[in-house]
């Protein structure tokens, strides 16, 4: 058995409207092998599909001719640039420690559109959304729940960016007890996980704040310069789970630039071909079953 035949990759993308399906599906794998082959001068020979939901909210998808957030190849040659550890590391941790209390004392999720966005300078308009939808949160969650289980058969990396990453916790901590799913290693990038809004909704369904228990292995990617993942720490956050698999955070630098040329910390192509992703890949493709 080869490794596309035992290996699978499913994403889950994030905030906001996305192109067309199969060109969304397609940059997300431009970018991880661009990674692959940049960083490790390897080439990307497992399938990848995507937990597309972006129609289930938007209805009509973005225009790939007018976005101004569409795939763009890094710059230069060679491997992209690793995270380099600042001074200002141990105080940004704690600030945005603070920063989350601030946030916390906004504890109605409809009033993300004041306080939280002010604050992060982004649109969660989509994550009040979820939480208010009970509709379209299940909708969300099933398109997820059934991608894995269509390959539970299979070793299986699940990439999840943005709010992506909370719809990836969700269906992993509903399924834990009663499903034959099990994640060989979960991958969060950009991840608002840390918010204690989002923590709150998690205890309140789900009694706690863990490691889902049908999860091998959690690695959580940030940039600290991204306002999204305003904590890039969760494993202060999140508990071992009950098999003792405990979150590692990891420090990025998401040099992603768009076509206009300004900068976005947050962006899923810039994360899926960090060298510290590239590394995490290569390490499941060598995994035997």
């Amino acid at each position: 058995m080869t490794t596309s035949d035992s290996h699978m990759i499913v994403y889950v993308h994030g905030l906001s409207n996305k192109p067309p399906r199969p060109i969304k599906e397609q940059w997300s794998t431009q970018a991880l092998a661009e990674g692959l082959l940049r960083n490790r001068a390897q080439r990307l020979d497992v399938p990848i599909a995507v937990s597309y939901w972006a129609d289930l909210r938007y209805g009509e998808p973005d225009d790939v001719a007018t976005m101004a957030e569409r795939y763009e190849l890094a710059a230069g040659e060679g491997p992209l640039p690793r995270y380099t550890p600042r001074f200002t590391d141990r105080v940004r941790e704690v600030t945005g420690k603070w920063g989350g209390r601030v946030l916390d004392k906004e504890k109605d999720l409809i009033g993300l559109g004041s306080n939280v966005e002010h604050l992060l300078g982004v649109n969660l308009a989509d994550l009040a959304e979820y939480y208010r939808d009970e509709q379209l949160r299940g909708d969300i969650r099933l398109r997820l729940s059934g991608l894995l289980d269509q390959h539970k058969r299979k070793r299986i990396l699940l990439i999840a960016h943005s709010m992506g990453s909370i719809v990836a916790y969700d269906v992993l901590r509903m399924s834990e007890r009663n499903s034959e799913v099990e994640v060989d290693h979960l991958i969060t990038m950009g991840s608002p996980l840390g918010l204690p809004l989002v923590s709150q909704k998690i205890r309140l369904e789900f009694g706690a704040t863990q490691t889902p228990a049908n999860v091998r292995r959690w690695t959580n990617l940030a940039d600290p310069d991204d306002k999204v993942a305003l904590d890039c720490n969760l494993r202060d956050e999140y508990k071992p789970s009950i098999n003792g698999v405990q979150v590692q955070d990891v420090l990025v630098h998401n040099g992603y630039v768009n076509h206009l040329g300004r900068q976005n910390q947050h962006k899923s192509y810039g994360y899926l071909r960090t060298p510290e992703l590239t590394d995490l890949v290569c390490e499941f493709l060598a995994a035997k079953m």
